[in-house]
């Protein structure tokens, strides 16, 4: 709505424009971590291809890539648990997976268990 009063409008108060600056890069941050950050993870035949679909681009790692990964648990509530899986690859890039943003998150842990068991790094 600020957007349309300070285009459209001839006299235009101080507060619009100062809405515009707190608000814009506030909404540019949320369309880089939401659409921009986005992942699809596929994982099997010894492999994690990772592809963003918006920049184009896909990386595929094998297990013997696998440098270290670590599954933290962090309690959240009386019956709640945030985790989250750390994979380090061997070209240092690391990939973050949620329980809550990734539908297979059981599966994944299962997976890197089975393949990559003597690279888990317990954590305490």
């Amino acid at each position: 709505m600020n957007v349309v009063v300070v285009i459209k409008g001839q006299l235009v108060a101080w507060y619009n424009y100062l809405v515009l600056i707190v608000l814009i890069p506030i909404g540019l941050f949320v369309v880089f971590r939401i659409f921009i950050q986005y992942k699809i993870l596929r994982l099997g035949g010894n492999q994690i291809q990772i592809d963003y679909p918006v920049l184009r681009k896909s990386q595929k790692y094998s297990i013997e890539e696998i440098v270290k990964w670590r599954e933290n648990k962090v309690k959240t509530g009386k019956n709640s648990e945030y985790k989250e899986v750390e994979i380090l690859f061997s070209d240092r890039n690391k990939l973050s997976i949620s329980h809550k943003e990734h539908t297979e998150y059981p599966r994944i842990v299962q997976y890197l268990t089975q393949k990559a068991s003597k690279k888990r790094e317990i954590s305490g």
